[in-house]
């Protein structure tokens, strides 16, 4: 395993330091965009057609499709750069959770060119309509039904929590086609444009550290065509399962950029804040917190980049994957809160950020699977594996 950054990565990473410090936080500032709305639909589109032009957009997408071919481990160095920045426009820097995805890599020919195409080209955004009021961890629990009615499926039900749910153009929708064989076959993947009647937000949910993010999507007597069915019918559910080992690393390395962000602050508040006649920075117990957030922003950055490549191998990484999106959720969650203590009074304050961080994080022992879910499945392959 070799951890030098290849050169392709790198220019990359450059690029995307240079468009985010230049044109996307300066777009920000210019528009007066705060966190307490998500920013316009057209502004997030110039943002990702920009992002298209610079070839950062859908770079881990296959060439095939018009993507960049990289690996998760570039994917992952890129992701930890994009986020070592604060901007609102996070979603879209990169395409993260919105843009390109490997499950529509089982579109059809005519579902690339309605869908992936213009989601490749970022004209388009998406959404992953999975969970429900009653399924959340459980996702095999999830009630939406989708009824064929001669070639046509009429769903029925509400999805909620769904990231990026009121700006997405279309949604990649979950519901049981056959509820005798549930989640061993009886679950589908619609793609369901967000004109189609039938099709609307319920409302968009106010989430702690930024809100108009996620967003409920009901459902009423919605007809679907059949050539809207991504993939197998009955076999939605593999898709998603598929495609979270990857992505709870790409959310692992998030963290990560988030941390780093944290520590940075933190370092630099200690050094030019004085207390008792000195920076606080001199006094050992700052800098045991220091020393801990550091180490423990090491370790995380290591084990994203470990599990990364391992995925890279082919190896399966479920175990692994949930070790490491486990480990970096917490990892953040300790950091923030040790920035909020280095900062004392001052890191309760809005004008600082870092309160909003703070609350921001907490999120992320959730998405992707909460905690506990992680630690089950660790200790499931654990005990099945016997590997040591």
């Amino acid at each position: 395993m070799d951890f030098t950054v290849p050169e392709e990565i790198e220019m990359l990473r450059q690029t995307l330091r240079r468009f985010v410090t230049e044109e996307v936080i300066p777009l920000e500032r210019e528009t007066n965009l705060t966190w307490d709305v998500a920013p316009p639909k057209e502004l997030r589109k110039q943002v990702r057609l920009r992002s298209k032009e610079l070839g950062l957009y859908g770079l881990d997408m296959p060439e095939e499709v018009g993507g960049g071919g990289v690996s998760l481990s570039g994917r992952c160095l890129l992701e930890m750069e994009a986020h070592f920045h604060d901007t609102v426009f996070f979603l879209d820097v990169l395409g993260t959770g919105v843009g390109p995805t490997p499950i529509l890599l089982a579109c059809t020919g005519q579902q690339k060119e309605r869908f992936l195409q213009p989601m490749m080209n970022g004209e388009v955004t998406t959404c992953l309509a999975l969970s429900e009021p009653d399924a959340g961890s459980d996702a095999t629990a999830i009630r939406m039904s989708a009824k064929e009615e001669d070639g046509v499926y009429v769903l029925n039900g509400t999805k909620n929590i769904v990231s990026n749910g009121v700006q997405a153009d279309f949604a990649m929708v979950f519901a049981v086609t056959d509820e005798k064989l549930g989640p061993n076959g009886g679950i589908t993947c619609f793609l369901v444009d967000k004109e189609t009647p039938g099709f609307s937000v319920g409302r968009s949910h106010t989430c702690m550290g930024f809100t108009g993010f996620q967003g409920e999507l009901v459902f009423q007597d919605c007809r679907v065509p059949a050539e809207n069915v991504l993939g197998q019918e009955g076999f939605g559910l593999l898709l998603a399962l598929n495609w979270i080992n990857a992505n709870r690393v790409t959310t692992a390395a998030l963290t990560v950029g988030v941390a780093r962000r944290l520590l940075k602050m933190s370092a630099e508040y200690a050094k030019q804040r004085v207390q008792f006649g000195k920076p606080i920075a001199t006094y050992q117990a700052i800098q045991l917190k220091l020393a801990d957030m550091a180490t423990e922003l090491f370790a995380a950055e290591n084990i994203v980049v470990r599990t990364a490549w391992m995925k890279d191998q082919g190896m399966d990484i479920q175990k692994e994957a949930a070790m490491t999106k486990l480990y970096c959720s917490e990892m953040v969650n300790r950091a923030a809160y040790e920035a909020i203590q280095i900062h004392g009074g001052a890191g309760c304050l809005r004008e600082t950020n870092v309160e909003r961080v703070y609350r921001m994080v907490r999120i992320f022992t959730i998405i992707e699977g909460t905690s506990e879910m992680q630690r089950l499945t660790i200790a499931g392959r654990l005990l099945k594996e016997e590997r040591w």
